[in-house]
């Protein structure tokens, strides 16, 4: 149990009112931080243990933005994929860096190298190793233009939001298919409905951030069959 007082010699301070904000600006629930009054004229707030003591978020699922936290993924990926062998390190960091940018995990990375997008594993023995083999799977994770394709993660992400979120249940449908006729998702439909539903959360969502724009920043421009032009 932690504990701090608050006190002021000026008596128009609400030192209860100063404690509460205190503890909100910590991200600690009122119900789970104790604010009481001593005989001396002081605020004394009492934290429990288990609020001062953050977990430790999952180093296969956490963003990886700074060049510091780019390096300790790449070490670790290489270190744990017997096919990296051989890879220059600055060409696997530089490559991974982009997958990163694009809001991929290290957990998205390590099953792009082990599962192709629609599932099938990939090719494993000692001939499947080295740069152009590393570069030959991110490349299916990749539109034709060149962006990067969303994750696992973020394409699970995305399907729950379409579940949840009352969307149409035709979206990323062609408009003639009759939903009675409606055939099992592919891939590639999937993504077209995920695309197509993070593009109505952006329009109905205020922010401040530009969060959204960068988890999407590399899909917003995935060119589908239908939109091509010859």
């Amino acid at each position: 149990m932690a504990e701090f007082r608050i006190s002021s010699d000026d008596s128009q301070v609400d030192l209860r009112r100063l404690a509460t904000a205190l503890a909100e600006s910590q991200g600690w629930a009122r119900e789970d931080v104790d604010i009481w009054d001593n005989r001396r004229g002081e605020v004394i707030v009492t934290i429990n243990d288990a609020l001062l003591r953050r977990p430790q978020a999952d180093p296969l699922h956490r963003p990886r933005h700074t060049p510091h936290a780019v390096h300790d993924a790449c070490e670790l990926l290489r270190r744990e994929d017997p096919s990296l062998r051989g890879v220059d390190f600055p060409y696997l960091k530089a490559e991974s860096a982009r997958f990163f940018s694009a809001g991929w995990t290290l957990g998205d990375l390590q099953h792009a190298l082990t599962h192709r997008p629609d599932g099938v594993d990939w090719d494993r023995g000692p001939e499947y190793r080295g740069t152009r083999w590393f570069a030959h799977r991110l490349a299916a994770w990749k539109t034709p233009d060149g962006d990067i394709r969303p994750s696992q993660s973020q394409e699970s992400a995305q399907l729950r939001v379409i579940s949840k979120a009352g969307l149409p249940m035709d979206i990323g449908l062609p408009e003639d298919t009759e939903l009675s006729a409606r055939p099992v998702a592919s891939p590639a439909v999937a993504r077209s409905a995920a695309d197509d539903a993070r593009r109505l959360i952006r329009q109905n969502t205020r922010t401040t951030t530009d969060t959204l724009a960068h988890q999407d920043r590399t899909s917003a421009h995935i060119k589908r069959p239908e939109d091509r032009t010859d």
